[in-house]
């Protein structure tokens, strides 16, 4: 991996902790139940970055995420948005996430476990708008994915719909994007300041018979030449902390900064 040579944070911390403060008072003002941010950080090498260096790195780093490459952006997803073979589906949504140091506490967390739960009843919603019939619901449980720990609840069920049409019909969920939606992603657009592109969004694959697979991505980074720009985001609920939230961002980074070698 070449050398860094600079990073800038877009927007700057203090920009981000403001917007996540709008939002918090949004909330507060009954406008909003959930909003996620997102934000940047572009990384500048003294050479060009080799991305299928990158791509191994990831493989080798982040045990239990799925590795992606398309076009420029690359990465490696925690997030199953849905897998179907036959008539039978999975998903597994995450929200809620802290530093593997801090792991024990997701569990504990009033604030994580709300901001996950309107994810969870948001899914059970979206599978009942596409005839999905939803047997099994979990429990929210803990997982650690390397440098990271998330709150994930593991659906299952049956649908004749194709993979892709589930994804469709699932995306975006509040787990990127916020709820009730319209006002969520008018939030986005209104403090976020940039196009997401792919970050978030699904990816994944379709086979003729409608089984597939799709992932959010996230935990990615669009190399181009000697420039990674990182994506990341965090949920913004009732009782947010907007330095917390920034903190958030920061351990969500990592799995990305080091396999750039940062």
């Amino acid at each position: 991996v070449p050398r860094l040579v600079a990073r800038h944070s877009l927007p700057p911390e203090s920009k981000f902790v403001d917007s996540v403060s709008q939002v918090v008072s949004s909330i507060e003002r009954n406008e909003l139940e959930k909003v996620v941010l997102a934000r940047r950080e572009v990384l500048e090498f003294a050479a060009p970055i080799n991305r299928g260096g990158v791509l191994a790195n990831l493989r080798v780093q982040q045990p239990g995420c799925v590795v992606f490459a398309v076009d420029e952006v690359v990465g490696a997803s925690p997030e199953l948005l849905i897998r179907k073979h036959g008539e039978r589906f999975e998903s597994a949504p995450i929200a809620g996430t802290a530093g593997i140091e801090h792991a024990a506490s997701l569990a504990a967390s009033a604030k994580d476990l709300r901001e996950h739960e309107f994810v969870v009843a948001a899914m059970r919603d979206a599978f009942d708008g596409l005839e999905a019939t939803v047997d099994s619901v979990g429990e929210p449980v803990v997982e650690a994915l390397a440098d990271v720990a998330h709150l994930i609840t593991r659906i299952s069920g049956r649908c004749t719909a194709s993979a892709f049409d589930l994804a469709r019909g699932l995306h975006p969920t509040p787990a990127v994007a916020g709820t009730p939606t319209a006002g969520a992603l008018t939030s986005q657009r209104a403090l976020e300041g940039f196009d997401r592109g792919i970050y978030a969004g699904p990816v994944g694959w379709v086979d003729v018979s409608g089984d597939g697979e799709w992932m959010l991505a996230l935990r990615s980074a669009q190399i181009e030449g000697a420039t990674a720009t990182l994506f990341t985001g965090a949920g913004i609920v009732a009782g947010s902390d907007p330095q917390a939230e920034w903190n958030e961002t920061e351990s969500k980074l990592s799995p990305m900064r080091r396999a750039l070698g940062v």
